[in-house]
C-alpha cells in the first residue's frame, strides 16, 4: 500500500470515528432520582449512547420531537404524574420506551405493557437494560450513509456501515471501535489504546470490555470475506481489509 493511500485511509478513519462519536444516539432518561440518572448515564456512555435528563412532563414534551432521540428510559417509581398517558405520548412519537418498574407496581404493570413499554426491573437489571439498548432499531434517517471511507470501500452512517455494498448494522460503540481500527489499519492496537481513544470515561473501562466489543464486531462481519479483525496474542488487535 502506498504512503499516500495509507495516509488517506488514516484520515478517513479519523473522520469516521469522529462522526460516530458526534452522532451517538441520545437516550432520554425520565427520572427524578439524581443518583439513578447518574448511574444510567454512566452505563449508557459505556455502551456508546448519550443520556439526556427529563424530570417532568414538560421536559418530556419538549424533548420527544427531537430528531436526536433514539429511545426513552422511564423511571416509573416516583414519577409525579400518571405514566401510562406519558407512555402513549412517547410511543406516538415513534420512540421505544423502556420502563423501570419496581416490585410494588404490579397493579400498574399490565397497564404499562398495554401502553407498549418494555419492562426493566427496579432495582436495576443491567442485562435487561442492555437488551433494551441493543434492540433499538436504527433511526429512519440512517438510510443515507455519508461517504467517509470510500477509499476503503467502507461507508459509515450513524447506525450502520456498508462494506463493499453490504449494509451491516452496528451498535454505537462498535462503530467507534471500527473507526479507530480503520484509522490504524495494518497496525496493532492494544486494549489500552482502544480504551483511551474510544471511551469517554476510560478509567471506568476494563480490558475485557474491549474483547467483548471486538467479538461483536467479528460476529457482525462474519459474512464478509474482505474485512476482518486479527488478534495478536499478548499485543492487541488489527483490522485487515483485502481489496479482493
Amino acid at each position: 500500500m502506498s504512503t499516500v493511500a495509507s495516509s488517506r485511509r488514516a484520515e478517513l478513519g479519523s473522520q469516521a470515528r469522529k462522526k460516530a462519536i458526534d452522532t451517538a444516539p441520545v437516550i432520554l432518561v425520565c427520572s427524578q432520582n439524581a443518583e439513578l440518572y447518574l448511574l444510567l448515564a454512566h452505563i449508557l456512555r459505556s455502551e456508546g449512547f448519550e443520556a439526556r435528563l427529563a424530570a417532568s412532563d414538560d421536559d418530556v414534551a419538549d424533548a420527544r420531537t427531537s430528531a436526536e432521540l433514539s429511545a426513552v428510559i422511564l423511571d416509573c417509581a416516583g414519577w409525579p404524574s400518571d405514566v401510562a398517558p406519558l407512555c402513549v405520548l412517547l410511543k406516538s412519537a415513534g420512540l421505544p420506551v423502556g420502563a423501570l418498574i419496581g416490585g410494588d407496581m404490579r397493579a400498574e404493570h399490565l397497564q404499562l405493557i398495554k401502553a407498549g413499554l418494555e419492562g426493566i426491573t427496579r432495582p436495576l437489571s443491567p442485562s435487561k437494560l442492555l437488551a433494551f439498548l441493543h434492540g433499538i432499531k436504527p433511526l429512519p434517517q440512517a438510510g443515507t450513509l455519508p461517504n467517509f471511507a470510500a477509499a476503503a470501500e467502507i461507508v459509515f452512517g450513524p447506525h450502520a456501515v456498508v462494506v463493499s455494498g453490504k449494509r451491516v448494522a452496528l451498535a454505537p460503540m462498535e462503530m467507534r471501535i471500527l473507526g479507530f481500527l480503520l484509522e490504524r489499519q495494518g497496525q496493532i492496537s492494544t486494549r489500552e489504546q482502544h480504551i483511551e481513544a474510544v471511551w469517554r470515561d476510560p478509567h471506568a473501562v476494563e480490558s475485557r470490555t474491549v474483547d467483548v466489543h471486538i467479538g461483536r464486531l467479528r460476529k457482525a462481519f462474519a459474512g464478509l470475506r474482505n474485512l476482518g479483525i486479527r488478534t495478536v496474542y499478548g499485543a492487541g488487535y488489527a483490522l485487515e481489509y483485502h481489496d479482493h
